[in-house]
């Protein structure tokens, strides 16, 4: 009788801690993968700022190197067109490919 009842209480028992440990190994895998993705993402948006001042700086030179009088006029022609395609750019237009 008693080896009756102690199995199926010992079945349920290791069948609790094989749950709880495989559990335990999922939700330590998952925040591991949920601290890679945060590094990644972190690195993706200094990316993104450094691209985005970097746009700036170009859109900035072009707008001035378009509006210097001693620039001949087929240069700021090319340098507005220019510059209207970074806008383009930075407006995501292209970059959802």
């Amino acid at each position: 009788m008693v080896l009756r009842l102690g199995l199926p209480v010992l079945i349920l028992l290791v069948g609790t801690a094989w749950v709880a440990w495989s559990s335990y190994r999922r939700a330590a895998d998952a925040e591991r993968a949920v601290t890679e993705l945060t590094a990644e993402t972190k690195a993706l948006l200094q990316q993104v700022r450094s691209l985005e001042k970097a746009v700036a700086a170009a859109e900035q030179g072009l707008r001035t190197l378009s509006s210097h009088p001693s620039v001949p006029r087929d240069v700021a022609l090319t340098a507005d067109l220019t510059l209207a395609d970074v806008r383009r750019l930075t407006e995501g237009k292209e970059l959802d490919h």
